[in-house]
């Protein structure tokens, strides 16, 4: 590189850094971020018992947060979005009724660190008495939390073997198996990663989607919206090794919608300056060799040049619907468009079924999916991308280069064909 060329490369790289100090979502992420949570100042952001606490401190109808009987609903909620066909056709009455919301709950119980005898002690314990077409019904919340660890001594067999042992017939059992994964490896599970394959696991992200930012959004004291943005912030930071409280570095568990709009814009205005960053820590002697070659194996995926960034934005009668997705949400992102413009009827449906664009059935049911392969391809594991007639479908992801030929551009020209008001643009 000559004189000029590296004058140059070095002037870029100094506007890019002050362009990067004067951001103002920099400044918004550096504000979050430069200042720590209680939990973090007391050192017990990840100990399992904190959280499990505050857990169930939410979920108790009695405390004084004032959302009565809302957390439970959610947390509810949640396991019927991550639960197994299983217990879906072993428990329909209950699952309908929490899926459309018809039911009441007429009491909650919580109990942390439930001691079982010698079957140890659970993290958390509910009691909820629901009542469901007029009829009373007991369903016990059994949830085992890690937050860093694995499960010991088959623990989950344990608390299973004991409450199926001493609860009534009529009762239900809700095994949850709470950890801090992230969510698309979650989506790609066909099965708990704990023992006892009769648990549903949730992760803290689905805590924070479906009832940590709903709840701010209640009719709730301001110090309850201000503990509730406090363990948000302790969920979103990330930990650091500490010898004292054994931390694993990196860990992030769960991060609210806004901060992960203000990351990536982050990453999108300030690219290159990163990545000008990952190549000196890569090529720098005095990094740690660990740290050099783990950025250089990260900067080597993000410059691959086989890889497409391109993106899609989607309309509806000249309207913006959605804006810069990948490809591989194409699939979703039509089905959902067609659902909330109620266009689906049972010939959509059926065009819908029968659409083989990326080389898989658009829209599948849990139950038709059955290799591995296809398992990849579908979110299973997360929350129903289409309902119809009560039937619960996900939408197909494979989308992209296949033999040199795009495959969206086949699912883009059968919708245009048969919706002339739907357009979709694609980006740079």
């Amino acid at each position: 590189m000559d004189e000029n060329n590296m004058l140059t490369k070095k002037i870029e790289i100094r506007n890019s850094i002050i362009n990067f100090k004067n951001d103002i979502d920099v400044q918004k992420l550096q504000s979050l971020y430069f200042s720590k949570s209680f939990s973090e100042i007391l050192s017990i952001s990840r100990r399992e018992i904190s959280h499990s606490s505050f857990l169930a401190w939410l979920l108790d109808n009695r405390e004084n947060h004032l959302l009565s009987f809302f957390s439970i609903q959610k947390f509810l909620e949640i396991i019927i979005v991550r639960c197994s066909t299983e217990f879906e056709k072993k428990y329909p009455a209950f699952y309908n009724s929490i899926l459309i919301d018809n039911y009441s709950i007429k009491s909650v119980v919580i109990k942390k660190e439930k001691a079982l005898g010698r079957a140890g002690r659970l993290d958390i314990y509910a009691e909820v008495l629901l009542i469901i077409e007029n009829k009373e019904q007991k369903v016990n919340l059994i949830i085992e939390n890690k937050v860093e660890s694995k499960e010991n001594n088959d623990q989950t067999n344990v608390y299973y073997q004991y409450f199926e042992k001493n609860n009534k017939v009529d009762e239900i059992n809700l095994y949850v198996y709470l950890t801090a994964i992230p969510t698309l490896e979650l989506n790609q599970l066909n099965e708990p990663e704990c023992s006892c394959k009769y648990f549903t696991q949730i992760n803290y992200q689905d805590l924070v989607d479906y009832l940590l930012e709903p709840a701010l959004n209640q009719n709730i004291s301001d110090r309850t919206k201000f503990i509730i943005k406090e363990y948000l912030q302790s969920l979103s930071q990330p930990s650091l090794d500490d010898e004292t409280t054994n931390q694993k570095q990196g860990l992030i568990m769960a991060l609210g919608k806004e901060e992960k709009e203000l990351l990536s814009n982050f990453w999108k205005k300030n690219e290159k300056l990163i990545m000008s960053a990952m190549y000196a820590i890569s090529t720098d002697d005095t990094q740690d060799e660990e740290v050099r070659e783990t950025t250089n194996k990260a900067l080597n995926a993000l410059t691959s040049t086989n890889r497409d960034y391109s993106t899609i934005s989607l309309y509806f009668d000249e309207n913006l619907f959605v804006a810069n997705f990948r490809k591989s949400d194409i699939g979703f992102f039509t089905v959902k468009l067609l659902d909330e413009k109620g266009l689906i009827d049972e010939n959509v449906f059926n065009f819908l079924r029968e659409d083989k664009s990326c080389n898989f059935q658009l829209i599948r049911t849990k139950q038709e999916i059955n290799t591995d392969t296809e398992l990849k391809k579908y979110r299973v594991n997360g929350k129903p991308e289409l309902i119809y007639e009560g039937e619960r479908y996900y939408v197909a992801r494979n989308w992209g280069k296949v033999n040199g030929f795009d495959n969206t551009e086949k699912l883009i020209e059968k919708v245009t064909e048969k919706f002339p008001n739907i357009k979709y643009k694609r980006n740079d």
